[in-house]
């Protein structure tokens, strides 16, 4: 696959957790750089930010698509209107919204802490997921602070990506299931040299 048909994508992380986690997925080995070129991922700095953010992106038609990564936060109220959003906003219908929607249900912790062990976690505060932090990270009293974001993520390593992508396998990838996320269907689009998932969901957009 030649540079000119690699396709462009942008990803907006919703936070502080996010951003840094997904660069470091998108740095490994699998992602296929040949068919893909991502460029910076974009810290939106809180859910609040995403959609005028991704309007804007939108508006500049510098990317073939664009991506929103985030919590799904127990399927909360404040999620769907996201969703609905984008998908009113942007697309033929507000279910379709969620085609450019990477989520984790409860929190991207879900994720984060399944590259080190088997979990399943149900609450959303940091507080109420901190044992299994400790558990599975060995970082204690988590509180999402930047130093103990970045020593976790320091821990992720390329060699255990199977074994994480065995554990994303078992998860729900209903938005409505704690804990659920289809994270695991972008990464391994991510991995893959069709792109045509990409027109696929352009195709339901409006113009």
């Amino acid at each position: 696959m030649n540079e000119a048909r690699r396709k462009n994508i942008l990803i907006i992380a919703e936070g502080y957790e996010e951003k840094p986690y997904i660069d470091k997925i998108l740095s490994f080995p699998n992602i296929n750089k040949d068919a893909y070129s991502f460029s910076q991922t974009i810290n939106a700095k809180g859910n609040g930010n995403i959609v005028p953010r991704y309007q804007f992106e939108i508006q500049r038609g510098f990317f073939d698509i664009i991506l929103i990564f985030c919590d799904a936060d127990k399927g909360s109220e404040q999620f769907l209107n996201l969703v609905h959003s984008i998908g009113e906003t942007f697309f033929n219908s507000p279910e379709d919204g969620m085609k450019v929607f990477i989520f984790s249900n409860p929190v991207t912790l879900q994720l984060v802490l399944s590259h080190f062990g088997d979990v399943l976690l149900a609450k959303v505060s940091k507080k109420g997921n901190s044992e299994e932090v400790k558990r599975l990270a060995g970082v204690e009293n988590y509180d999402a602070e930047q130093e103990q974001i970045k020593t976790i993520i320091n821990k992720i390593h390329f060699n255990t990506i199977e074994d994480f992508k065995n554990r994303l396998a078992k998860l729900s990838t209903d938005f409505n299931d704690i804990p659920s996320s289809n994270f695991l269907i972008f990464l391994e689009r991510f991995e893959n040299n069709d792109t045509t998932w990409i027109d696929d969901i352009n195709s339901l957009r409006k113009h």
